[in-house]
């Protein structure tokens, strides 16, 4: 683990435990989960090399940009998409 990053651990912001919620939803509704695509293996690989590199200003802006700009974003969007075709399940 890198020691810089200890601030972002365990913030409340996690996702993968709220991701996989929403692919068994997605699953029990008879929807296959597709496999990775190549652009998400390349972002993984992206984003493991800047760790590798121990790019923390790089690693710190993505965190900042992801889910500052993004999240909040997606979270209005994913609740009107919710309401309108998912009878409001989120």
């Amino acid at each position: 683990e890198i020691d810089e990053f200890a601030p972002f651990r365990d913030s409340g912001l996690e996702r993968v435990a709220a991701l996989d919620l929403d692919i068994e939803w997605f699953r029990e509704q008879g929807v296959e989960t597709p496999p990775l695509g190549e652009e998400a293996v390349t972002y993984v690989s992206f984003l493991r090399n800047l760790a590798a590199e121990r790019k923390i200003s790089a690693l710190v802006c993505h965190f900042y940009n992801f889910y500052f700009a993004h999240t909040a974003g997606g979270r209005v969007i994913g609740k009107m998409m919710s309401t309108k075709l998912l009878d409001g399940h989120t």
